[in-house]
């Protein structure tokens, strides 16, 4: 008989006697949650991590479709008006506009849409590379590990804007393609370290060696098997690396080593608008807190993921 039924014998049942199976019936429901669902609650709950997703959709409207409603070219320069350079915002230039003309709000939304690819693409190219190097190190340990993971040492002991400073100079092409390109060769290094940890932990769990006793392949143990269940640090790590290389690109362009004309990027915007701080800060500012808020609202999401993605996590 369930509880339905038991609660149906009796229409006086009080409140006090009904209580218990309710709270029983919730413990059932709760139990039954699939883990996706659980996960998705637990992020649901951090409002901070909600905030910063929101911006986020927010960022990407505009830097992608921003363009469909406003139309301006942000290559456009409009050097022979006087009030047309360097104006303060205003309802023709929200953002007002720099010193030969651009419309800043335009630029934004281009510069975005540079620096949102460049965050996103690099961090595929350098988790991709990460888990393929993380990966046969924390499988295979010995002689191999030890190549591998003191190859990453060398890579991570070497100053990281020395290094990208000296090779953008030479190998870059100031478009964003090279840029990622550039990222991605040093940005695996952390991702590889995180990979190997967990491969290790995971590697001599019972069921990887119950699936190695049935016969199960290396290939299959390590892509089948140990990478689903190491994916959540994956995917925290992933999510900041995007925050990392966002300022990487930003500061690059800021030193002349990045994003070049015609393009255009956060990072460059402020470089090309230091200088005329005093007379219009808005072409510092805006670009800046572009910067500024995408950054923070990748790290609360990232802050979300860890805590929702954490199987040591109790419900409350």
């Amino acid at each position: 008989m369930d509880i339905s039924e038991r609660l149906n014998l009796n229409s006086t049942t009080t409140g006090d006697e009904i209580e218990p199976f309710l709270e029983v019936t919730a413990e059932l429901v709760q139990k039954r949650r699939s883990q996706g669902r659980i996960i998705f609650d637990r992020f649901m709950r951090n409002k901070m991590a909600i905030a910063g997703s929101l911006f986020l959709i927010l960022m990407f409207v505009l830097c992608f479709l921003g363009p469909l409603v406003w139309r301006l070219d942000p290559n456009y320069a409009n050097v022979l008006s006087v009030t047309n350079t360097l104006s303060p915002p205003s309802l023709a230039h929200p953002f007002g506009t720099d010193d030969v003309g651009h419309d800043t709000l335009a630029r934004i939304m281009s510069g975005g849409r540079v620096s949102l690819l460049v965050g996103l693409t690099s961090m595929l190219m350098a988790i991709l590379l990460g888990i393929g190097i993380g990966s046969v190190a924390g499988f295979y340990g010995g002689i191999i590990d030890n190549v591998l993971m003191r190859f990453t040492d060398v890579i991570l002991s070497i100053p990281l804007y020395l290094l990208l400073f000296v090779l953008s100079a030479s190998f870059t092409d100031g478009t964003p393609k090279s840029v990622i390109i550039l990222i991605a060769i040093f940005g695996w290094t952390y991702a590889a370290r995180l990979v190997r940890s967990e491969f290790l932990a995971l590697k001599e769990r019972e069921f990887i060696l119950a699936s190695r006793t049935i016969g199960a392949k290396n290939l299959r143990l390590m892509f089948r098997h140990m990478l689903p269940n190491a994916a959540g640090p994956i995917i925290v790590n992933a999510t900041l690396l995007i925050s990392t290389n966002i300022i990487l690109e930003s500061v690059l362009s800021y030193f002349g080593f990045g994003i070049k004309l015609p393009d255009a990027s956060w990072g460059q915007m402020i470089s090309d608008g230091q200088n005329l701080f005093a007379v219009d800060p808005w072409i510092i500012i805006f670009p800046a807190l572009a910067i500024f808020l995408t950054v923070l609202s990748l790290n609360l999401v990232g802050d979300g993921l860890r805590d929702a993605l954490d199987p040591q996590m109790t419900e409350r």
